[in-house]
């Protein structure tokens, strides 16, 4: 006698009616009971609903003795209900000492993204309590609100789509759809090893907190939800960016709560700032824990001390209540030994440029060019004051890390002079050109 069909859950219902303008549904199949329970919940879908053509798609780690099975199984599954399969084996290397489920999960989306194309979607079998065992396993770790947020329900991945159908699905409900229509699956010995921190989580704390709070499924998947809406919130807040003193880009360290935080709190949203920051810009941010560490420093440090980090081919260098982002140099580029005042002249050591000045240089001069001696003393342009170098730069708010770069100009073994600092934001119009009697030098870094 055949069984009574049973109605799909109603949020399946709901993430799959969202997804049905796809061009095509991967449906990730590993053989355990979750992806055979959302291989038949799907197929039924779509022969009820006209949805999408759908593809069974199943990775062969080759790690477990019983790979090929699994594999044989998921093969089977798709072709009875008449779904197109691939199974595509995968070498999981550890080559960055991430560990072995890392290098697995890293092996398995590589296939994924190579496999999706332009508004394609992928459905995996994560349910509710994937859910609650990823928040609790990474409140354990001290995650922020990021980490909090759960996994995500959809997300871009490459050029398509990956959806999680079952995700408000629980553990009891999926069971009972496999038992319903006698589904066959396969069990993963490795899923009870409770040294595993999961397993741990899974078949000794939550039994734990189910007796005592039986609504825990709830409860916490709200916290989930409310941290994602919590991170939307500090995400579309807007950075506070200033400009450094070439105009090199930088953040403000100023307050970024409304309400004191520990020390190491307030470095961790900090650190946050920083990390949207860099990933705006288009840089790869540091692991969280050196940027927290850069974060804690930039915070602590005294007046006299600027911390810094090396990012990609940048530096963050936290100075006067910013941080600023300028390239990373291993070494000083040498200059050119000679210019032709009102020559413009670029290098990989910056910019020259001149400006009109009617106590400036007479064009076509020949000038040397070269980076300042050891407590030399200068002028900031020919004819002026003599002032030490040091009393230049804090005069004029010079960063430190350009004070080594900063060119000077000599002329027939006179007294050297400083280059584009004090006119360096714009000097003001002339109102003729045969008033002007010469230019004066301006000088910038090259920031890309």
């Amino acid at each position: 006698m055949t069984a009574k069909a049973l109605s799909l859950p109603e949020p399946v219902e709901r993430a799959l009616d969202a997804a049905k303008n796809a061009s095509r549904w991967w449906l990730a199949v590993s053989g355990g009971r979750d992806s055979m329970v959302l291989l038949d919940m799907v197929h039924r879908w779509v022969q009820a609903n006209d949805g999408p053509t759908l593809y069974g798609l199943h990775i062969h780690h080759g790690l477990s003795e019983h790979a090929d099975r699994w594999a044989l199984l998921c093969e089977q599954q798709c072709i009875a209900r008449k779904i197109a399969f691939q199974c595509h084996r995968v070498s999981v290397a550890q080559n960055d000492g991430s560990g072995l489920e890392a290098a697995a999960r890293a092996a398995r989306y590589a296939v994924f993204e190579r496999c999706l194309e332009e508004g394609d979607v992928l459905l995996q079998g994560h349910h509710q309590d994937d859910q609650i065992e990823t928040i609790i396993y990474r409140l354990l770790r001290g995650a922020g609100p990021r980490g909090l947020t759960g996994i995500p329900e959809t997300r871009a991945l490459a050029r398509g789509t990956l959806c999680r159908p079952l995700l408000n699905t629980n553990r009891e409900q999926i069971n009972a759809w496999a038992q319903h229509y006698d589904l066959p699956f396969e069990e993963d010995p490795s899923n009870r090893d409770v040294t595993l921190d999961r397993n741990y989580i899974r078949h000794e704390l939550l039994p734990v907190i189910a007796a005592r709070w039986p609504g825990y499924r709830q409860t916490i998947s709200r916290v989930g939800r409310l941290q994602a809406l919590t991170m939307t919130g500090l995400e579309q807040a807007p950075l506070a960016r200033v400009v450094g003193f070439w105009d090199e880009p930088g953040l403000s360290l100023g307050p970024l709560s409304t309400v004191a935080l520990p020390s190491e709190d307030d470095a961790i949203s900090l650190a946050h700032q920083l990390y949207r920051w860099l990933l705006e810009d288009g840089f790869d941010p540091p692991p969280a824990k050196r940027l927290t560490e850069f974060a804690r420093q930039c915070r602590s440090a005294r007046a006299d001390r600027q911390p810094q980090l090396k990012v990609n081919n940048q530096r963050l260098i936290a100075w006067q209540g910013s941080v600023y982002r300028i390239p990373y140099a291993e070494r000083t580029v040498a200059l050119p030994d000679s210019v032709t005042v009102g020559e413009t002249i670029i290098g990989p050591w910056g910019a020259l440029r001149w400006e009109p000045d009617l106590d400036g240089l007479p064009e076509g001069l020949a000038v040397g060019l070269r980076i300042r001696s050891t407590g030399e003393k200068m002028m900031l342009a020919a004819g002026g004051p003599t002032r030490t170098f040091k009393n230049i730069c804090q005069a004029y708010k010079v960063p430190p890390w350009w004070r080594s770069a900063l060119p000077v100009l000599t002329h027939e073994g006179q007294a050297a002079f400083l280059v584009g600092v004090a006119k360096l934001k714009g000097a003001p119009d002339l109102a003729a050109d045969d008033e002007i009697a010469g230019f004066s030098p301006q000088w910038r870094p090259l920031l890309e």
